[in-house]
């Protein structure tokens, strides 16, 4: 009160809050959408730019796509620490967009070719920083949201923030998974068939957006200046009380070795450490579950990639079949809310979030049975590759007549535009098999062929040539299909192209000889020569591996189409019951858990168990980097059984532990039902942080 009120006799009027929803909130909301969109479709796409582009191994890209994982699930508890006690939501939110601005662009021009960039060094930089950026948003974006309120005349305002921030998490991150695979895959760019630089930049353009309308409305902010982590406090009390109890020192007379840490901390917050240790224990098994969950990125990606994902008139990309989880969560969330858990607990079934946890890793185990068992399935249409001890020999004969082939193993007549293959001739670094050769056409005469080792050897035998070439019958990495030509000499000084008739374009030029390798479009293609199509309406499909032979005759031209490795045919909606299941697993799993330490974390611990609960995400990532290393060797379906065998064990040693669990409402009396009533926006929030988690997988 100022001297002049003192002197009326008036007492100062608190401020009046209008009741209405702070419009300086929707900015936040805009930038929240930016920093999901650019995180969820950078995400969606990393396993197959690492692997197709940066030539990683199946497991190497696997490795790198989780280490990511295991550091943007790290950061956060860092961003938290940053915000709380040194720099402010405000600025932390900021600096960190900048940073992720920074790693985002680097990794999108790194993408362009052209510019020749240290490939990989450059990729790691600009994925970490994106790690440290969204490390340090992660924690801060959604309680800066809740500082602009005032409580509680704005709480039920509060309430529709969090309603709205739900809604605006699941859009932007759906929407970013459906978009990026297009932009990845459906424009060409830098002379590539894909557009990595584009898919990568789309999200660059995104998160400097969201900086701008971030920093746009800075004057209209509610800041407040930091307060302290309780995470440092639970830590230094831990530290003590380990450090009296290896020291065996003030514990002699004390139940709990905690208990020595009284004459540092109040004995309230003593409890709620010991409480919180209790639910901490419990989450030592979890890692395992999210071992599994994450996977969803890596190798069922990679699995896909190998599948025809055209469903009638709808193709699918690979990249895009993470979208199924989040989408079928929306919808499963609600359902077992509203009807199965009540019939359950009816039936006396899934009493408590412990119980669900246990049903979900099961389920979780059961999904990877399902994609072991696809993979089983997957492996016969998988191409037979050159291996060491063997070579491949293929011969290709672009005669007009028949070309027979003769030694003391083998007779073979070669059938005109036709090819004769052996795949397991047994070669030891180089080796040469001899043939006599005959035809209606050629001069009869002996042939050696050199074979190499683990290599797949061909020959073009056409007029007087006898072209050798090394071939590549893996299936393309990007999971377009991959087309070479061998054009005999009587197509000279013609013009000929490979047409895509549904892009209505020209995909290759053609030259007589054997051509490079074309990786090409899936679509329908046609042979033109001299604008008069030879060959017309030929299916290229995903993966598949051809070699198309041209000849002619007269006026008259001869083509064939030769599958050297077959196209993906077993379509993906076999995936969608382990999808399914998975999507069950994670909303009985990851929702249970995240209510479980909401409920039983003491109310100045909640910081301490949501930071435990990310780095038990971090764990299963760093669980699926140690396999793969140590079963680099096994077969994939392999690998997926053994993450089953390992889920199983864990949620049954889970189980036990949970047994003895005693829940807070049965040993700690509630305060005015302040733990079992709690305010509407603080369940919408927890609910938020839920559903955050849900879509990042």
């Amino acid at each position: 009160m100022d001297e002049k009120e003192r002197c009326m006799g008036e007492t100062p009027q608190k401020d009046v809050v209008k009741d209405r929803f702070p419009r300086i909130v929707i900015i936040i909301l805009i930038a929240e959408f930016c920093e999901r969109f650019s995180y969820s479709g950078m995400r969606a796409f990393l396993t197959l730019y690492l692997r197709s582009k940066l030539d990683y191994t199946d497991d190497g890209a696997t490795e790198i796509y989780h280490l990511f994982s295991t550091l943007v699930y790290l950061f956060p508890i860092f961003g938290g620490i940053l915000a709380d006690n040194y720099l402010g939501k405000y600025r932390t939110i900021f600096y960190m967009l900048f940073v992720y601005a920074t790693g985002n662009i680097l990794v999108a021009v790194t993408a362009v070719p052209q510019l020749a960039l240290p490939g990989r060094l450059c990729t790691l930089i600009g994925l970490f920083l994106i790690t440290v950026g969204t490390g340090g948003i992660k924690p801060c974006v959604m309680a800066f949201g809740g500082d602009q309120f005032k409580l509680p005349d704005q709480e039920k305002h509060l309430a529709i923030y969090f309603s709205v921030l739900y809604f605006t998490l699941c859009t932007g991150s759906l929407i970013a998974k459906a978009v990026s695979p297009i932009l990845r895959s459906e424009v060409s760019c830098f002379g590539d068939k894909d557009c990595y630089s584009l898919a990568f930049g789309a999200p660059s353009i995104i998160i400097i957006i969201s900086m701008i309308t971030f920093v746009s409305a800075k004057k209209s902010y509610v800041l407040k200046e930091p307060e302290g982590n309780v995470v440092f406090d639970f830590i230094k009390c831990v530290a003590l009380g380990l450090k009296n109890a290896v020291l065996k020192r003030r514990i002699s007379s004390r139940p709990h070795w905690l208990d020595s840490t009284a004459d540092r901390f109040d004995p309230a917050f003593i409890r709620d450490v010991k409480q919180t240790l209790s639910i901490l224990t419990l989450f030592t098994v979890l890692p395992v579950f999210w071992a599994l969950l994450d996977q969803l990125g890596s190798r069922w990606t990679l699995q896909a990639t190998r599948m025809d994902g055209r469903f009638w008139f709808l193709t699918v990309k690979p990249d895009q079949m993470q979208v199924l989880v989040p989408t079928f969560i929306l919808f499963i969330i609600p359902t077992m809310q509203k009807c199965v858990y009540p019939w359950l607990h009816a039936h006396g079934l899934l009493r408590n979030p412990l119980h669900k946890l246990v049903a979900g890793g099961a389920l979780a185990g059961v999904a990877f049975i399902a994609s072991g068992t696809l993979e089983i399935y997957l492996k016969s249409t998988y191409p037979e590759l050159p291996r060491a001890g063997y070579s491949q020999l293929r011969i290709f004969n672009g005669h007009p007549c028949p070309v027979s082939l003769h030694n003391d193993n083998i007779t073979y007549n070669i059938a005109p535009l036709q090819h004769y293959s052996k795949k397991d001739i047994t070669v030891t670094g180089t080796a040469n098999i001899t043939f006599q050769l005959g035809g209606g056409c050629i001069e009869p005469r002996e042939q050696v062929f050199t074979l190499l080792e683990a290599a797949a050897v061909s020959y073009y035998l056409t007029g007087d040539k006898f072209e050798r070439y090394i071939d590549h019958v893996h299936k393309s990495r990007s999971g377009f299909p991959v087309v070479r030509f061998l054009v005999s000499d009587n197509l000279s000084n013609s013009n000929m192209t490979l047409y895509n008739n549904k892009r209505d374009e020209i995909e290759a030029n053609i030259f007589v000889g054997v051509s490079p390798r074309h990786e090409v479009y899936t679509a329908m293609y046609s042979v033109t020569v001299n604008d008069t199509v030879v060959l017309k309406d030929v299916d290229l499909e995903s993966g598949g591996v051809y070699t198309i032979m041209m000849d002619k005759i007269g006026d008259e031209y001869k083509t064939e189409v030769i599958v050297i490795t077959a196209p993906n045919s077993i379509t993906m909606a076999w995936m969608l019951p382990q999808f399914l299941i998975m999507a069950v697993a994670e909303v009985l799993f990851a929702v249970s858990g995240n209510e479980f330490a909401f409920k039983e974390a003491p109310d100045s611990m909640r910081a301490v168990v949501s930071a435990c609960f990310l780095l038990t995400e971090a764990a299963g990532n760093v669980v699926i980097i140690v396999v793969s290393r140590l079963c680099v060797n096994y077969q994939q379906e392999t690998q997926f059984f053994i993450f089953t065998a390992m889920m199983f064990v864990s949620i049954a040693v889970f189980y036990c532990m949970s047994r003895g669990y005693r829940f807070t409402a049965e040993h700690i009396p509630s305060v005015e039902g302040t733990r079992d009533a709690r305010k509407d926006s603080v369940v919408l929030y927890h609910q938020v942080k839920q559903v955050e988690e849900c879509t990042d997988h």
